[in-house]
């Protein structure tokens, strides 16, 4: 009996140090983890400024064109219309041309021809092609080069300010 016991108490103490070694176990192959990934990452860094150390230097000494010439932002008025297949969906765009005014004689002018083909196109548009942010990037892309085609290339980029379907 006295045998019994004694198996009984050695396999409690023999499990409890199992769980406390295993435990151990886990805390240092997380901290070497932890200390490998650390390491490799300082180790691609390092490599990464070495490879692009002239590419870095030869883009920090080209000027951003869109900084050092003026440009204007004019609001084109807001377009309402329908949509093409259905006559109960409409669509209101209020969107901006962003132009070099040296090279603009009549903005107004432009702002309302550029207008007047946002119009005709969305009037040409179904409900699917504006669904999703990939539909929303496609009409972004399509207005786009419609302005600049527009203004013979004058106007550098027209940006949507609302979007609203209903």
């Amino acid at each position: 009996m006295a045998s019994d016991e004694a198996s009984v108490t050695g396999s409690a103490a023999t499990g409890k140090m199992t769980v406390t070694v295993w435990f151990a176990m886990m805390v240092a192959l997380t901290l070497v983890a932890g200390g490998l990934g650390a390491a490799f990452g300082l180790y691609l860094t390092s490599q990464a400024k070495e490879m692009l150390g002239p590419v870095a230097k030869e883009v920090a000494e080209v000027p951003n064109p869109a900084r050092i010439e003026n440009t204007n932002m004019r609001d084109l008025p807001p377009i309402v219309t329908n949509i093409g297949q259905t006559s109960d969906t409409w669509v209101r765009l209020q969107a901006a041309i962003v132009f070099d005014p040296a090279s603009v004689e009549k903005p107004d002018v432009m702002a309302a021809e550029i207008s007047a083909d946002i119009l005709g196109f969305l009037q040409t548009l179904s409900i699917l092609q504006l669904s999703g942010p990939s539909g929303l990037q496609h009409l972004r892309e399509d207005l786009n080069d419609r302005a600049i085609v527009r203004s013979d290339g004058r106007v550098r980029e027209l940006v949507i300010e609302s979007l609203v379907v209903q």
